[in-house]
């Protein structure tokens, strides 16, 4: 009870190719989207589409990174694209501030000052525009990174410290989501879950993973926000033989990079996912 209001009194002390899928999906009459409906894509690297191969060309102009949420949009002709995103952001430094990538005074897609955080901007956005739709979220991977890190791969050692940083995650997803929910009552809002870049390279972590994301889903549910499976538009089926082909082919994890981000294929499938999640459930039979 104690945690809940502590996220309270922040929410309120801070209220201020795709078109052949595209076909099955985004005439739908249910839509009827304005001319320029605000989409606030929200989180890390993900969000912001980052690719390795253009940092390595020193490339950091953002119009040229394309993820999921360009992806996205591009399904959606009247939508405007806010994108928030920010690399390197962890739960932490999205609610208070520090991602790498903008304290290393590289641009973003959506500038904010550097001494404000993502979660700030974002809120004082839907505040200022109640015609917003769609709000997006993908943020935690980095909260794993850095565990996993810190235990070398050592799976002993990630199992201890592994409800402690689930609790860490789920927590600040809560302070996260009710900041935004509160800021924007009208809006539909998606989280992803996690997907497995080392899947193939690290045995036993979808299992671990697995744990992180039923964590994320319960915290998702309790604030009526549907979930976009990433871990399946990435990694297909845990323990399936074409695992390792789909992580090959979605992230850049085989190629000369060795990178966990997603490949043009693997934001597309994101998108795709992100899609999927913004749907009515379909009607059950008696």
């Amino acid at each position: 009870m104690e945690d809940r209001d502590e996220q309270n009194a922040y929410r309120l002390g801070n209220g201020r190719s795709l078109h052949s899928h595209c076909d099955r999906w985004c005439e739908r009459e249910w839509w009827a989207a304005p001319a320029s409906t605000p989409f606030v894509s929200i989180g890390d690297s993900l969000a912001f589409g980052y690719e390795p191969n253009l940092v390595a060309n020193r490339d950091f102009n953002p119009d040229d990174y394309h993820g999921y949420t360009e992806d996205y949009a591009a399904m959606r002709p009247h939508t405007k694209v806010v994108n928030f995103g920010c690399s390197g952001e962890t739960t932490e430094t999205l609610i208070k501030g520090g991602c790498p990538w903008l304290r290393n005074g590289l641009p973003l897609h959506h500038p904010y000052p550097d001494g404000m955080s993502q979660l700030d901007a974002a809120v004082t956005y839907l505040v200022q525009h109640p015609d917003t739709r769609l709000v997006s979220v993908d943020i935690g991977s980095n909260d794993l990174f850095a565990l996993n890190d810190q235990c070398n791969r050592d799976v002993a050692c990630i199992e201890e410290a592994l409800p402690q940083t689930i609790a860490n995650l789920t927590y600040n997803y809560a302070v996260i989501l009710g900041a935004l929910k509160t800021a924007a009552p009208q809006a539909q809002f998606v989280v992803f879950n996690l997907y497995n870049p080392l899947a193939s390279v690290f045995p036993g972590s979808d299992e671990l993973l697995s744990v992180v994301n039923d964590a994320i889903a319960g915290v998702a549910a309790s604030y009526g926000t549907s979930v976009a499976d990433a871990f399946s538009a990435i990694n297909h089926v845990v323990g399936s033989p074409s695992e390792r082909d789909f992580i090959c082919t979605r992230t850049w994890e085989c190629s000369s990079y060795q990178d966990s981000h997603p490949t043009d294929l693997g934001y597309q499938e994101m998108a795709i996912a992100l899609l999927h999640a913004t749907q009515p459930e379909p009607a059950r039979l008696p």
